[in-house]
């Protein structure tokens, strides 16, 4: 049997869990991370399940969203490529009080059987596969007829972030610190909202909601800036130019 593409990364993202995630981090604060702040409330808004799968999980920083939320998950699953970063997942869940079977995998091929969840969520996991077509098929299969899926990732029209970040970028290059900022670098695609449509919608997945939000200014860590940011783009009408797609969809019964 021929291995999934990706499965040829996964000694780059054991380097990238040693060097950026070997530690828990801090839970993230929602009034100043929009990104976190925004999935959350889609997951929430998902609950209650039976059985949940946290597809790519990385360093565990939803665990304790699920472990607080007013109707838990019966049951969470939690899946990572990398074994040295559930490591860092274990801790997280030991910190938040959450009970989660951690499996290494990758998602272009789940190890559990077809419907085994009711509900999967995967942020920021499918720009990063040699094959996201393999990964959104996996992710229809291992969800039960009627399950849902909430799903994130990067915006190809991010044009707003882009043009803010635009001169430090430039910086960057010129002064030649691409390999100091980023020791350790992995596949990352961006998708249009009709091409991340598209690609759930031929995995036999049926799209409910598709939003984008958030604009960044890279390198700020300011708090009251990063909570005016926040503040500011939960305010905005929708529009199709954040840096995030968030996706819910479901599985036809």
């Amino acid at each position: 049997m021929t291995e999934p593409p990706s499965d040829a990364l996964q000694e780059l993202y054991e380097r990238r869990a040693e060097a950026q995630y070997a530690e828990p981090a801090p839970a993230p604060d929602p009034r100043r991370d929009r990104k976190f702040a925004r999935l959350t409330e889609l997951l929430l808004a998902e609950l209650p399940c039976e059985r949940l799968l946290d597809a790519g999980c990385g360093d565990g920083r939803y665990f304790g969203v699920l472990a607080h939320a007013k109707q838990p998950p019966g049951a969470v699953t939690a899946t990572d490529i990398s074994e040295r970063i559930l490591v860092t997942a274990a801790a997280a869940a030991r910190r938040d009080g959450l009970a989660v079977e951690l499996v290494r995998a990758n998602l272009e091929e789940l190890p559990f059987p077809d419907g085994r969840f009711d509900l999967v969520f995967c942020s920021q996991v499918i720009e990063h596969l040699l094959d996201p077509g393999a990964g959104a098929l996996e992710l229809a299969r291992v969800l039960a007829p009627g399950g849902r899926l909430v799903l994130s990732t990067d915006n190809r029209r991010a044009h707003v972030s882009a043009v803010l970040n635009a001169p430090r970028q430039l910086a960057v290059r010129v002064l030649g610190l691409q390999e100091r900022l980023h020791p350790v670098t992995f596949p990352h695609a961006t998708f249009g909202a009709g091409e991340l449509a598209t690609l759930l919608a031929d995995a036999g997945l049926r799209v409910r909601t598709l939003e984008s939000f958030r604009f960044h200014l890279q390198g700020i860590r300011r708090p009251l800036f990063l909570g005016l940011v926040s503040a500011l783009d939960r305010r905005l009408p929708r529009h199709r130019f954040g840096d995030i797609l968030a996706v819910v969809a479901e599985k036809p019964a």
